[in-house]
């Protein structure tokens, strides 16, 4: 797939860019965000980042922050380590976030002060994202209109600014997933082979912030392997020999810690029964639910057009209230599945792996339909151009033999796929799809522009 094109980026126009897309995240921050005060996950992470910080321990203590946890797994570690590493640059933060945990039961507003110093690095990422993005999308195009109007989108769809103002991995995400483009464009496209390594890393990065990128990273192997094997080429294996070494650099020393502590060569674990149980709940929808779905949870009006078209039965077991497959059925699966492994939590994954996915797989398989739908539909109203524009630069990429694009957009989908087949799959896990999809909108704007003064 390499062209080893040589590339050229306007200097001048790059450093414009990075003076506006700062001044922009500063002026946007300032007038329109606010740090959201931290609940559940975020909590999780707060305490995390606290004990990193004051024990050097990767563990949880809840209210109870007197003495040294003992260490945990639950959770990847990166984005408590950029937590604990704020609180270092800002020692007044520890006592705000310690207020946060402390009063977490509060209905009053008892923490005072701000959060600055972390909307300030978080705001770091966003703009760090951007630069990433013009750059991927001027080596891909080449066109400076394409790559300003895609970042302009990406920005205006508001998830950057979002997450940049709450306690949660999806920052980090949206920074490595824009940095990941930014190296498979440089590799693929032109050829640079140190890139492999630092792609190596990257996804090594992303696997410490949220676990479930280790299988991104079993696939980039395969795919690895697979080219290396029909091509023969012994530049193709050295790219994927440092890739694997880099990645291993990375995660190979979580990993050694946890089997040191649990005895698991494992990233994470102890709660994957819990999202497979919510996953297979859904499992059970009718024919006309799975037909339901796709209208139900289409991006910013889906649940109130569904409930003018449809009766209530047909989708109130979608939602996320008492009732619905995500807290009823899902707790009666694990229920029933903690019984028949007698109590054995470590067997529980398994067990419904088994008697819900490998004894039912088209059931299965078509029930992630609805839920890849429902998964892609990231950064809300964009989604609604963004994706059938995508499919147009995807069809028009691959009938100019032009693959970088398609290859740029399969890490994306291959995530998407997983996270349909293995959880409840919402919106949010891959919000960086609009990159993808800014970019493509970006494309297709352009190309109208140029064909309508052709016309003209």
């Amino acid at each position: 797939m390499s062209s080893n094109q040589p590339y050229y980026l306007p200097k001048r126009e790059a450093l414009a860019f990075l003076v506006v897309a700062s001044l922009l995240v500063a002026g946007l921050q300032n007038a329109f965000y606010q740090m959201s005060t931290p609940t559940l996950d975020a909590l999780r992470y707060v305490d995390y980042a606290l004990n990193v910080h004051d024990h050097g321990v990767f563990g949880f203590s809840g209210k109870y922050r007197d003495k040294a946890p003992a260490p945990r797994y639950q959770n990847s570690p990166l984005y408590p380590a950029l937590l604990a590493f704020t609180v270092w640059l800002d020692p007044d933060l520890e006592a705000k976030l310690n207020c946060s945990i402390l009063n977490v039961s509060s209905t009053e507003k008892t923490c005072a002060g701000n959060f600055n110093s972390i909307v300030a690095v978080q705001d770091g990422l966003v703009i760090g994202a951007l630069m990433c993005l013009w750059l991927t999308t001027m080596l891909l195009y080449n066109r400076s209109p394409i790559a300003w109007i895609a970042c302009a989108l990406a920005l205006a769809s508001t998830k950057p600014l979002f997450f940049a103002n709450h306690l949660l991995t999806e920052i980090l995400i949206l920074f490595f997933f824009a940095a990941l483009m930014l190296a498979l464009v440089l590799a693929l496209k032109h050829g640079v082979r140190r890139c492999w390594p630092i792609i190596g890393i990257i996804i090594g990065l992303m696997v410490l912030t949220r676990p479930e990128y280790v299988y991104l990273a079993y696939f980039f192997i395969l795919i690895g392997i697979f080219i290396a094997v029909i091509h023969g080429s012994k530049r193709v294996y050295l790219s994927l020999i440092l890739f694997v070494v880099a990645y291993s650099a990375v995660v190979g020393p979580w990993v050694a810690r946890n089997h040191h502590h649990f005895g698991h060569f494992a990233v994470t674990g102890g709660y994957s029964d819990i999202i497979i149980s919510q996953r297979v709940a859904y499992n059970r929808m009718s024919l006309r639910e799975w037909a339901v779905a796709f209208v139900y949870w289409l991006p910013g009006h889906g649940e109130a057009l569904t409930a003018k078209l449809f009766p209530g039965s047909d989708y109130s077991k979608l939602g996320t209230e008492p009732g619905s497959y995500y807290f009823t059925d899902s707790v009666t699966l694990y229920e029933q599945g903690m019984a028949a492994v007698g109590g054995d939590r470590d067997r529980l994954t398994g067990h419904l792996i088994r008697s819900e996915i490998l004894n039912a797989p088209m059931r299965h398989g078509l029930t992630s339909i609805p839920l890849a739908w429902r998964g892609i539909l990231a950064g809300k109203y964009l989604a609604v151009p963004g994706a059938p524009c995508l499919m147009i630069l995807l069809i028009a990429s691959m009938r100019n033999r032009d693959w970088t694009f398609p290859a740029l957009t399969l890490p994306a989908l291959v995530m998407a796929g997983l996270y349909a087949a293995v959880s409840v799959s919402i919106p949010r896990y891959n919000v960086y799809l609009i990159y993808h999809y800014a970019t493509a909108v970006a494309w297709v704007l352009v190309n109208l522009v140029d064909r309508k003064r052709i016309i003209t």
